[in-house]
């Protein structure tokens, strides 16, 4: 279904003639937690609810469809990352068992490589400098990694062992949950780091940091050399609403703060979003769905450090546009949407499953573009 979203855009001329993108198949299966990246006009999609399942559909077929690829040969995990570096499709972390015999899910920090043209998988001998969940990772040469965002590895096992450990003891539980989410943002250390992955060389490197608070479940968007983060966690339950970009320079990352994400229609404060979907059209960064806990940030701002404690968690549908140096409430999402995958298709952003409210799986693909002064939705 096709639909022409006006976006309201201040001082942009809107005329009269658009092109809308072609609509897409679903994937075969609910997709959500999953991994997403497009290579010569291929998507590929999968991990996640998925499990070790791997697809791919040619959005250059006349009738494009969803094929299976050779299965994914590590783990099962959710919240991994897919970048594309030398023609080849790499994973980084996630959150699963690290083998058969665990017994418990932790923060993963490895690295695998599918490889398309023999449609075949491999583990890269090489381990993350951090544990790698919640992260985000983006490319702006198709050479080298950036990956920004994640929970703390030893503080997120740490919690998993807790409740192992405290087994049927359901006074325990509750006192291990508590002070797992009643501490305050510094306290959870998020990943700062800004890590860059060489993948010709196998090499990482530290690149700085973060000028804002480090994040969990942060979008990415990149318009040539530049890289706009868009919002996550700061805790869990807590979103920020701050936005940032870098630039990839000969010298390091040149920093910009860009103006926070602005409060949905009808609504007078932003809280943030975590697992939105974003990417890139007509220059323009889009920024889709996601979810926060309403109430949240005020309770937080009030010394609360449980600061999501009675609020409930909102999957969202607002379209975001930033546009004239402001962000523009610009539209809706046929359902509300999050932590799916996005992946950039020249001009269009395709957005792949994801979950909608009550944490429910879908396998809706559609695709955002901005025209003429407007966001348009295919589904």
């Amino acid at each position: 279904m096709k639909k022409l979203v006006s976006a309201l855009l201040l001082s942009a001329a809107l005329t009269g003639s658009s092109a809308y993108a072609a609509a897409l198949p679903d994937l075969p299966v609910p997709f959500k937690l999953g991994a997403g990246a497009m290579l010569d006009g291929v998507i590929y999609a999968g991990l996640g609810t998925a499990g070790t399942d791997w697809y791919k559909l040619d959005t250059r077929a006349e009738k494009p469809q969803w094929e299976k690829a050779a299965a994914f040969t590590g783990p099962a995990r959710e919240q991994s990352q897919a970048v594309v570096l030398n023609d080849k499709i790499y994973i980084f972390g996630g959150v699963g068992k690290a083998s058969a015999d665990a017994t418990r899910i932790s923060v993963l920090n490895d690295v695998y490589v599918y490889d398309p043209q023999d449609d075949h998988w491999s583990k890269v001998m090489t381990r993350a400098p951090r544990g790698l969940t919640g992260h985000a990772a983006a490319t702006v040469d198709g050479k080298i990694a950036y990956i920004v965002g994640s929970v703390n590895k030893p503080i997120f096992d740490g919690y998993f062992e807790d409740l192992e450990a405290a087994a049927d003891d359901k006074a325990l539980i509750e006192r291990i949950n508590a002070d797992y989410s009643n501490k305050p943002v510094a306290d959870y250390f998020f990943n700062r780091d800004v890590l860059a992955y060489d993948a010709e060389r196998n090499l990482w490197y530290n690149k700085g940091q973060l000028p804002t608070t480090g994040t969990a479940g942060s979008a990415l968007a990149v318009d040539g050399q530049t890289i706009t983060v868009i919002n996550g966690e700061r805790k869990p339950g807590l979103r920020t609403a701050a936005v940032t970009q870098f630039t990839v320079e000969d010298y390091g990352l040149k920093w910009e703060q860009l103006p926070d994400l602005t409060a949905p229609e009808g609504e007078a404060l932003q809280e943030g979003i975590a697992g939105a979907f974003a990417g890139v059209s007509d220059h323009v960064v889009l920024a889709a769905g996601g979810a926060n806990f309403p109430g949240s940030t005020q309770a937080y701002a009030n010394g609360r450090n449980f600061a999501h404690a009675g609020c409930t968690k909102t999957w969202r549908d607002e379209v975001y546009a930033f546009v004239n140096g402001q962000w523009v409430d610009a539209g809706r999402l046929p359902q509300p949407l999050g932590y799916g995958a996005a992946v950039q298709n020249g001009d269009e952003v395709i957005l792949i499953g994801g979950e909608t409210t009550g944490g429910k799986a879908v396998s809706k693909v559609i695709t955002l573009s901005f025209k003429d002064g407007q966001v348009i939705i295919e589904d």
